[in-house]
């Protein structure tokens, strides 16, 4: 931590992110469950090689300069309406955030987890995936008149995991 808090650590501060356009799929049927992560690990691997999400951070940051805060309502408007339009062109987003792998203290007390919350965005689907201290925690919010029982929904994830683990656990045992 110290080594981030020197000057010229190269490393940078705040909320900085990018965007990837990752299709999911579904079939039913698949006789092993780590052929999804297989497929999965293979595109995002392409993906990270590319420069789509450095090019999205990119075009992120330049619009916020041209029409941030600090400027009119009218060039804010335009702002919001760009990342508006954005998110409701994707069916859900999900964002995996690798946490500190030793528990935290902050200010002599214990942080027992830690969550991230986006809301009110245009779609059916947001998933947030936080791992911290060895544990992962899944968070779903869905709109409830398009999805009315979100537990079923959070059962299959959870279903999914759990035979994704499983079936990790038996080949390495193998």
């Amino acid at each position: 931590m110290e080594n981030l808090m020197k000057n010229k650590s190269g490393s940078r501060w705040g909320n900085q992110f990018g965007i990837f356009l990752f299709p999911v799929y579904y079939h039913k049927g698949t006789a092993d469950p780590l052929e999804y992560v297989r497929r999965a690990k293979k595109m995002m691997d392409r993906k990270k090689q590319s420069l789509e999400a450095h090019v999205s951070y990119a075009i992120g940051t330049l619009i916020m300069n041209c029409f941030g805060p600090k400027l009119s309502i009218d060039m804010i408007f335009v702002a919001g309406c760009l990342n508006y339009r954005m998110l409701c062109n994707t069916t859900f987003t999900f964002s995996n955030v690798v946490g500190p792998k030793k528990k935290l203290l902050l200010a002599e007390n214990p942080i027992t987890s830690l969550r991230v919350i986006s809301s009110s965005l245009p779609h059916a689907i947001t998933m947030h995936m936080v791992s911290y201290a060895g544990n992962a925690d899944l968070q779903i919010l869905v709109a409830k008149d398009i999805i009315p029982e979100p537990k079923i929904l959070a059962k299959c994830f959870e279903d999914a995991l759990m035979q994704i683990k499983d079936a990790a656990l038996t080949q390495t045992q193998k």
